[in-house]
């Protein structure tokens, strides 16, 4: 299995992304907002061993599927403290649009409590990015970050939802994302890959950040 796979779950498209250790059979799923079943058959089907579920933030579409993930395959679920309550009670409509959803469980741990985990012989970083929640968290591993919903390619995640900040969001943005390497790869909770430095020069929302 490649060190990075991309399953597309739910009526979203939230992407959810697998990460295999470079020198083990270990790995981590990141944002499993539905459709479980998929992914659980995916790490299976490689003969990986979850050893983390990690979401980028609490909303509904990209925690969805934690549940039937841990039941399935164990491994300890990652959640940002201020996130926990975002993924309890989603709108109906939500609910239609998402494929196999149930209701997350209690974190296993806080991002609070360390600022890194090892994969293997691997860090997974995390990097708080506060603003399309108060919680929202991105990752970097192996020069990749995954950034949820706080920079898409061309776009920046919504900040008009409870607990969202538009100036936090664009100044987690510039102080946590862009300093990192222009040929950094971004990976974003929904559509296509980007690179920090075409996100740079060509991000309306980033226009003029300096």
């Amino acid at each position: 299995m490649p060190l990075l796979t991309t399953i597309a779950v739910g009526g979203l498209q939230t992407n959810c992304y697998i990460l295999k250790s470079v020198d083990s059979n270990d790995c981590a799923v990141i944002d499993p907002g539905a459709e479980p079943a998929r992914i659980v058959d995916a790490v299976r089907s490689a003969g990986l061993d979850l050893r983390y579920v990690l979401c980028t933030h609490g909303h509904a579409d990209h925690t969805g599927g934690v549940a039937v993930l841990q039941q399935e395959m164990g491994g300890s679920y990652y959640l940002a403290a201020a996130d926990t309550d975002y993924s309890k009670n989603p709108p109906g409509w939500l609910l239609d649009a998402l494929g196999g959803y149930t209701d997350p469980p209690e974190p296993d741990l806080s991002f609070g409590n360390s600022p890194a985990i090892q994969l293997g012989s691997t860090e997974i970083t995390f990097i708080q990015t506060p603003g399309h929640t108060p919680g929202s968290t991105c990752f970097l591993f192996e020069s990749m970050v995954f950034t949820g919903d706080t920079l898409f390619k061309g776009s920046i995640g919504r900040y008009d939802f409870p607990g969202g900040d538009g100036r936090q969001e664009i100044e987690s943005i510039r102080d946590k994302l862009l300093i990192l390497p222009d040929e950094t790869p971004v990976f974003p909770g929904h559509g296509p890959s980007s690179t920090i430095g075409e996100e740079r020069a060509t991000n309306p929302y980033l226009a003029s950040l300096e």
